[in-house]
């Protein structure tokens, strides 16, 4: 017979099984490992924060390979299925618990600790993984273990727009920026770039605007575009004179001119128009190219307080 140590040789009994899960959960840790450091050392790819998509190939490769040679060394017993399932169950877990994931900047935390999210599902997959041919005769636990592990993966779907405007939310919150919007009737809030949260340059939010029922039309240089800073950060005159993407005003740009009291606007090139005021404590710098002064100076007398909870309600999700 096998070594104490051989779970291939686990008797049939409920300790035996636990034991086997105990293990399954070591190898669960050991991969879990390996794909958070993959992933501390992989590249952002998706251009922002890293948090859309949480697996790169040598990750999805290492869930299957490092659980196998994992499984094989502590001799688990009936290593090669629990080694696919195990990848199988980790990679559906990952998936889920990435749909309900904050993106980095909502918080300010560091990408690299999103290794937990890997660590995590890898240890609850193997366990899974260890459990479905854990040395038992009760079969109505395996079903039950599987049906949680549906349960997770489905409910994770639905789950995924409140909780991403959960976090936006609470984003928009931590940023510490005045909340304000603009009305702006046959238009809709299209966008808002996950306000970045602890980072070194001045806090803004960025909310695009587009055309109810056209919004893929032209793309954003149809849209309206309005960014939201403390207004503590300029007077709207010298907001106008040095916008906050200063140099795409460099080439083409006609002088500011005073609108009415207190609202300074600013001609660029290919119809380019910005309009920038003070309203409820934030400075607001609203633009398009595809828009009138007129509907632009209207979106800023318009502009009024919103909670965060409206504002994240109104954006479509942001992943």
């Amino acid at each position: 017979m096998g070594r104490a140590r051989d779970y291939g040789f686990v008797p049939e009994t409920g300790k035996g099984a636990l034991a086997g899960v105990v293990v399954g959960v070591v190898v669960g840790g050991v991969v879990g490992v390996v794909q958070a450091v993959l992933w501390a050392v992989s590249a952002p790819w998706d251009g922002h924060s890293g948090t859309r998509g949480p697996y790169t190939l040598p990750m999805t490769v290492a869930a299957f390979v490092i659980g196998a040679v994992a499984a094989r060394q502590v001799r688990l017993r009936l290593w090669p299925l629990v080694a696919f399932a195990g990848g199988i169950a980790t990679l559906a877990l990952g998936e889920a618990l990435w749909r309900v994931t904050p993106e980095t900047t909502n918080y300010g935390f560091q990408r690299w600790l999103l290794g937990g999210v890997h660590l995590l599902a890898a240890v609850a997959g193997f366990a899974v993984a260890a459990w479905l041919v854990a040395a038992t005769r009760r079969w109505w636990s395996r079903i039950a273990m599987l049906g949680v592990l549906a349960a997770v993966c489905v409910l994770a779907v639905p789950l995924a727009e409140p909780a991403s405007r959960w976090h936006l939310a609470r984003g928009f919150t931590l940023v510490g920026v005045p909340l304000v919007a603009p009305h702006l009737p046959g238009y809709r809030l299209y966008e808002a770039a996950a306000p970045v949260v602890g980072g070194a340059g001045e806090p803004v939010i960025m909310l695009e605007y587009r055309r109810v029922g056209a919004e893929t039309v032209g793309g954003s240089r149809l849209g309206i575009q309005v960014l939201l800073r403390r207004s503590s950060a300029a007077t709207p005159a010298r907001a106008c004179a040095r916008p906050y993407y200063a140099d795409s005003w460099a080439a083409g740009s006609e002088p500011c001119r005073p609108a009415s009291r207190d609202r300074w606007v600013r001609h660029g090139w290919e119809g380019r128009v910005a309009v920038f005021a003070h309203s409820g404590g934030a400075l607001v710098e609203i633009e398009s190219h595809g828009a009138e002064e007129t509907t632009l100076l209207a979106a800023v007398e318009a502009t009024r307080p919103i909670s965060a909870e409206s504002l994240a309600d109104q954006v479509r999700p942001v992943r």
